[in-house]
């Protein structure tokens, strides 16, 4: 299983999760450029297509095959496009897909990205205003029940927006999260037919859930869980609903693949 993150996050946002999935799976998490701990170099390379070529380029490089590709929100569209770019090279590069609050359609960003597209008041407003609170403040509009956002989850969030280039990284991201040509991307996602399973948090501010629904509605082999009590990032705020899903999907898949 390979773990795309969302915009802004690392592979921590995968920590509630982890545990019980690495007793029966090979698990492989990675910071997207100019996320987490991966380098960040100050050029323009960080919209989706940028981050799903050096994806393709990771998974071949290792000679990944038979994947369950899992992508949240901006990882989400990364995963999409990766999956449209493989099914064209080698179909058994990913053998299913798990999308979680996805990227996947033009839609109204939230304020925080919309004033990070600016370059000069999204570059002050990201140096000026204190990493944790801008953090806070963004895991408040994720997350439904805002109880369960702790010091140390703000900490974890927080602490690799002050390396070196990451604010710069987030602003290009910000810039560049919905494609441009993003009604042709859209316009292929019938030919996945990869079995996929979408899950999303009825209470989603950021990727509303009718973006879900439409996404469900053009993958033929999808399925659309919906958790509810929680916002846009279930696999961390509601991780046992997030994992009952999930682990039904993967048995569902394991018995096809072994039925004669």
């Amino acid at each position: 299983m390979l773990f795309l993150h969302g915009f802004g996050a690392s592979s921590y946002s995968w920590n509630r999760i982890v545990p019980e999935l690495s007793q029966t799976n090979r698990l492989i998490l990675i910071d997207l450029k100019g996320h987490g701990a991966s380098p960040k170099p100050l050029d323009n390379a960080y919209s989706l297509r940028d981050q799903a070529d050096l994806v393709v380029e990771f998974i071949k490089e290792h000679d990944l095959n038979d994947l369950t590709l899992v992508g949240h929100s901006m990882g989400g569209g990364v995963a999409l496009l990766v999956a449209l770019t493989l099914a064209d090279q080698n179909a058994s590069r990913i053998s299913s897909l798990i999308l979680i609050d996805t990227i996947a359609y033009s839609q109204s960003m939230p304020g925080f990205i919309r004033l990070l597209r600016f370059p000069i008041f999204g570059s002050l407003a990201a140096t000026v205003t204190p990493t944790s609170l801008q953090v806070r403040l963004i895991l408040e509009l994720a997350y439904f029940d805002d109880t369960k956002i702790t010091d140390e989850i703000v900490a974890a969030y927080s602490a690799p927006l002050t390396l070196p280039g990451s604010r710069h990284a987030l602003v290009e991201a910000a810039k560049q999260i919905v494609p441009r040509d993003i009604e042709d991307i859209s316009s292929r996602y019938p030919t996945i037919k990869t079995p996929t399973l979408i899950l999303w948090g009825s209470r989603d501010e950021v990727v509303p859930l009718d973006i879900g629904k439409r996404l469900h509605m053009a993958l033929p082999n999808s399925r659309l869980a919906i958790i509810e009590t929680s916002g846009h990032i279930p696999q961390e705020e509601t991780p046992e609903k997030a994992l009952s899903e999930i682990s039904h999907f993967l048995k569902n898949i394991s018995k096809t693949d072994s039925s004669p």
